[in-house]
């Protein structure tokens, strides 16, 4: 009796699971097409031509490189003067 009720109670929470999960990949969606639509609007408010606007992505992204070349070079001198 006991063991029907214990696998009665692991399948309902299987099921919960399965809801949760679901729920979890639905509001992920949501944030996803939140933060895309933030973005399309802020592209949008920017009044360059497209070719100014790629090139401003492309500073950007250069910009985001560099300190993580810089501090991938400074780990690289710690590590030489560790060993």
């Amino acid at each position: 009796m006991k063991l029907d009720r214990l696998k009665a109670e692991l399948e309902k929470a299987r099921q919960k699971a399965a809801e949760w999960q679901a729920r979890i990949k639905d509001i992920e969606r949501q944030i996803t097409e939140q933060e895309n639509l933030e973005i399309v609007q802020a592209v949008r408010s920017v009044t360059a031509s497209p070719e100014e606007l790629q090139k401003i992505l492309g500073m950007i992204q250069s910009m985001k490189e560099l300190p993580q070349n810089k501090l991938t070079q400074k780990e690289e001198t710690d590590q030489n003067e560790e060993e």
